[in-house]
């Protein structure tokens, strides 16, 4: 009303708002006077009348949260009549009230304590008289988040005893109290304990932190939950997980030790553990979905978003109905940015999914075949991909490749969703858009249009649209974007997904890119046209081709697809390795066609015969070829 009012008399927007800014609390007013370690919020107010005080509680818990500590008492020789009023308002809202001295007056303190007292239930209850005693003591006692309002003086500087004025201050006692602050171990083992009493609430506090479904990786104070799937059943891991110093065991089996908690269902434990612990953390959260670049885009971006606060993201490939509510499990409630990779087979996963992780950025790298043999058509695919839209928070973004093929569909959801949409790519009408890319020796140099201001860039052999969708997540956060500009520079792709060594083998100096993690048409193609990128001078290129998986009745025209890719490329020789990739090679053109291989000996030996020193190798193949692992011995030189 005032703005309303101020315009109405003829100030301009920009020096409104310039004053708002200037604007100050009104002394005792809801006025947040510290907030300690563990974001543990003090307030200090005037409410002393039972309206004043529900709505200052009901502000309190609707703004912030609902675990709220009161300190407050009645004046003396006043309406007596508000006292029971005023203690019900208390009892029904507040987690602990501290019962104190307010200014009594001619009556006696204790007695109008002890009546307030009737109408609070006494688990709640802190009988202290002495008001510096009781903020004190509410400090001192309170835990992670806790709320702590002051009610009753607020601005007054005094506080009287029948004949007697004493000078005393709610605020400068406040600003006084000093209390330890929390590591983030007992931030971590309180709020995993919050967890915990809501999932089984007759038992008693276990201090633990971080959760493992894998026995190999338990670290000490870990909560393990014995998993059971198609292969491994994870209760015979139990004794593992307690020998590495398991704190605390979730297991489907009865079990004598008293660490061993047995429930009916441990997966279904984990995806609500997961749900109330995301609840508990403030992190703004960004999740990650689309055909390729995931893992890619999720790694870039922490490495980014380091430089601001705080970032947790999902480990290594952590994205399905188990990796997400593990990841969700160890975000923690300090964090400032929280990263979550989601992937799907099916329709409806990523619903699922995104429903735990609730973030307010999603972003969608892309839509392609990957997994296409569960789907009718790419179409199919676009649709379970923009899944994600249905659970961003109120007031989020999606984050869309302006490029994608997909674009106009996507964005025609995220519209009816409500959601902002933001781009990046190199079309034109992209917030975000490459304008040039200047190749040089070891980097290259590339200028982005942000919102119609350039700025210019050294990036080492990224993924240009994973830079650029991570750039486009800056700045929806608001992030000042210079701040990257040297960190970029030096950043290079993930394992297994494009990273470069120069690795010794057949005693010869080799330079190896590792595309060996997945493959789907997209990802293959465009892993051919980066070896396809590179001068080799006067050296060799070779490519060693696993399957590609997961593509249904259209595997073999994908796979012959791959053949023009090549055939148009200076890669010297293709060497393959599946029953798949035999479309591929029937194709190729003769002089590009190396060896079929069967196993690793196979690989080890047409190489030692072939390769020469400087020559380039990369290996691309989805999981089950088995190429991955024999990439890993090729940088571990074994």
């Amino acid at each position: 009303m005032a703005i309303k009012a101020v315009k109405l008399c003829g100030l301009k927007d920009k020096h409104v708002y310039k004053s708002i800014k200037k604007l100050k609390d009104i002394s005792g007013r809801l006025e947040m006077v510290k907030n300690y370690s563990g974001d543990i919020k003090v307030f200090v107010d005037y409410a002393h009348t039972p309206d004043a005080l529900l709505k200052t509680l009901n502000y309190l818990k609707n703004n912030y949260r609902e675990n709220i500590t009161l300190v407050f008492g009645c004046g003396g020789n006043r309406d007596k009549k508000k006292r029971p009023l005023m203690a019900k308002i208390a009892n029904k809202i507040c987690n602990k009230i501290y019962i104190t001295d307010d200014n009594p007056r001619q009556e006696n303190p204790k007695k109008i304590r002890n009546e307030l007292a009737k109408y609070i239930f006494k688990k709640k209850i802190f009988n202290i008289g002495n008001r510096a005693l009781a903020i004190k003591t509410a400090i001192k006692n309170a835990e992670p988040k806790e709320i702590i309002l002051i009610a009753g003086k607020g601005h007054e500087e005094q506080q009287i005893y029948k004949n007697k004025i004493k000078n005393f201050s709610d605020k400068k006692i406040v600003k006084k109290v000093k209390r330890k602050n929390f590591n983030q171990k007992e931030l971590s083992y309180y709020f995993n304990n919050l967890v915990l009493k809501r999932l089984l609430p007759k038992k008693n506090k276990i201090n633990f932190d971080g959760i493992s479904i894998d026995s190999r990786t338990v670290k000490k104070d870990n909560l393990f939950i014995a998993l059971k799937g198609k292969k491994y059943d994870g209760n015979k891991f139990i004794g593992n997980a307690l020998k590495k110093g398991a704190k605390f065991i979730i297991s489907s089996t009865r079990s004598d030790n008293k660490k061993v908690q047995k429930t009916n269902n441990p997966v279904l434990f984990l995806k609500k553990f997961a749900q109330v612990k995301r609840n508990y953390c403030k992190a703004k959260v960004i999740a990650i979905t689309g055909s390729t670049g995931k893992t890619s885009l999720k790694n870039l971006l922490k490495e980014l978003l380091v430089n601001y606060g705080k970032t947790y993201s999902s480990p290594k490939s952590f994205n399905n109905h188990l990796g997400v509510p593990i990841s969700l499990s160890n975000l923690g409630v300090n964090d400032n940015y929280g990263i979550f990779e989601v992937g799907m087979s099916h329709a409806g996963e990523i619903k699922n999914l995104s429903k735990l992780i609730k973030p307010h950025l999603g972003v969608i790298t892309n839509i392609g075949e990957a997994h296409i043999e569960n789907f009718k058509n790419e179409k199919g695919i676009a649709e379970a991909k923009s899944e994600i839209m249905e659970n961003i928070e109120k007031g989020g973004v999606i984050i869309l490749n302006r490029d994608d093929k997909f674009y106009n569909y996507l964005f025609n959801k995220a519209r009816i969703k409500k959601l902002k949409v933001s781009t990046f790519g190199r079309h034109k009408d992209s917030d975000i858009r490459v304008e040039k890319i200047i190749k040089k020796n070891d980097f290259s140099k590339i200028i982005i249009n942000i919102n119609n201001v350039k700025i210019d860039f050294e990036i080492n052999d990224l993924n240009i649209y994973n830079v650029l969708a991570s750039i486009t997540v800056l700045k929806e956060l608001n992030l000042d974007i210079s701040k990257i500009k040297l960190k970029l520079k030096h950043l290079s792709p993930s394992e297994g997904r494009g990273k470069k060594y120069f690795i010794s083998r057949y005693n010869k100096k080799i330079n190896f890119i590792d595309e060996s993690y997945n493959a789907n048409p997209s990802s293959v193609k465009t892993a051919i046209k980066k070896l396809d990128s590179i001068n080799k001078g006067n050296y060799k290129k070779y490519l060693i081709l696993g399957d590609m998986l997961e593509l249904g009745s259209k595997s073999k025209k994908y796979h012959e697809e791959l053949s023009k890719v090549i055939n148009n490329s200076d890669i010297d020789k293709i060497f393959i390795k599946g029953k798949k990739t035999i479309f591929t090679y029937k194709h190729l053109i003769k002089e590009k066609r190396g060896n079929i291989l069967q196993n690793d000996d196979d690989v080890d030996l047409c190489l030692s015969e072939m390769i020469s020193n400087n020559d380039f190798l990369m290996i691309k193949g989805s999981n089950a070829t088995g190429l991955n692992s024999f990439s890993k011995k090729l940088i571990r030189g074994v």
